[in-house]
């Protein structure tokens, strides 16, 4: 079968007969390759799928909840509550589509997977947020001007249930436990250049401790969602107390409904960011690309390192390019000069995918054919 007649949704990695995924029509991997695998690590990621499916369902539920004892117990502040509750939905739901993308195989219409949908759904989510909660503050508005009746008992009754759930929320995402939170690496580090040889452990220490912080990079964002949320529940349930005691303090429940939405607007805004970054292929804040430049000079042989650029796929799943020269007379090198560099990018810096291209200082042409678009701007005094 030709490469044409293949279609756009046949997946660049195949299952081979032990279950794990090759290249199709390529060679065998090497033995010798990029040591930030965390194939061994399934369970861990299952445990992080079900803590996270666990919160999603929970929170969900109290959301409609809390929706429907707000409006019954006419309190703007638990709604605005409930909709904060709502962003923790859509940010758990976010770290399941990570993990459900990362292991999506590649096609060959979407070489590089389908990362980028989770950022894609973490804008639409949060547009929806911003709308709702919009519409939450004009009629906190209105409340201040128009004060209603407020049934303070069913509101404080609402709010101790969701300080319970908060509880459990945050002990359920925030135990003990060495979740991957989705970033896989076992079929995505696509390292075709991988060689033989007989050092494999040497930069291990490096590659595990990248990939922990990596892998907990979900768990770790959902816990300080609920915290947020925990502590939003602890103020609906204050005021609540003061509305029992004195019900003509209506005033306090459009005042919780500003302050939940600028919790609402201040999470959802890191998320838009982080969003936007990622659309725009800025460089990651956690990765110095001048570091990863001089690293690579350190290997013997290497004279230079230029076009190197550093993007994320999607939140945590950053990809390199780079131009390697290195000294003609080390030309015998090539291949440990190419095993090093990789584990450098992969081992020491964590990067996801990295695609290396070497050279000699002999080499006639080096560049591309638009090295502007590609080279940073040097501003002149």
């Amino acid at each position: 079968m030709t490469d044409h007649q293949h279609s756009e949704r046949t997946p660049l990695l195949s299952p081979n007969a032990s279950g794990q995924t090759t290249p199709v029509n390529s060679r065998a991997p090497s033995t010798r390759s990029c040591v930030n695998d965390n194939s061994k690590d399934n369970n861990t990621t299952n445990s992080t799928k079900w803590r996270l499916l666990f919160a999603t369902v929970v929170a969900l539920l109290f959301f409609v909840t809390e929706l429907v004892a707000g409006y019954f117990a006419n309190s703007l502040a638990l709604m605005s509550d409930a909709f904060h509750l709502l962003s923790d939905v859509a940010s758990f739901a976010v770290a399941l589509a990570a993990i459900y993308f990362a292991e999506k195989p590649a096609t060959r219409r979407h070489s590089y997977g389908f990362h980028r949908a989770e950022v894609i759904a973490a804008l639409a989510s949060v547009l929806t947020i911003w709308i709702l909660t919009f519409y939450l503050v004009q009629a906190a508005i209105e409340r201040l001007r128009n004060p209603e009746p407020i049934n303070g008992k069913l509101m404080c009754l609402t709010a101790s249930i969701g300080v319970i759930i908060n509880i459990i929320l945050a002990v359920v995402l925030g135990g003990h436990g060495h979740s991957h939170g989705g970033h896989s690496h076992g079929s995505d580090h696509d390292h075709s250049h991988a060689i033989e040889d007989g050092h494999h452990h040497e930069e291990e220490g490096a590659s595990k401790h990248s990939a922990k912080q990596e892998s907990n990079i979900n768990l770790r964002a959902a816990s300080l969602h609920v915290l947020g949320d925990l502590l939003a529940s602890v103020g609906v349930l204050i005021s609540s107390i003061i509305l029992i005691f004195r019900p003509d303090l209506t005033i306090v429940d459009p005042i919780c409904t500003f302050i939940f939405s600028i919790l609402v607007m201040y999470t959802t805004y890191h998320l838009v960011k982080d969003s936007l970054a990622v659309l725009m292929e800025g460089t990651p804040l956690n990765i110095q690309p001048e570091a990863i430049e001089r690293s690579i000079l350190e290997i013997p042989g290497v004279v230079a390192v230029h076009d190197l650029h550093v993007w994320n796929l999607s939140p945590g799943k950053s990809s390199l390019t780079a131009h390697i020269t290195f000294d003609k007379n080390a030309l015998h090198s090539y291949d440990e000069i190419l095993y090093q560099a990789q584990h450098v990018v992969c081992d020491t810096y964590g990067v996801h995918h990295s695609t290396l291209q070497l050279e000699s200082d002999a080499t006639g042409f080096t560049s591309h054919c638009r090295p502007d678009l590609c080279t940073p701007a040097v501003i002149h005094q």
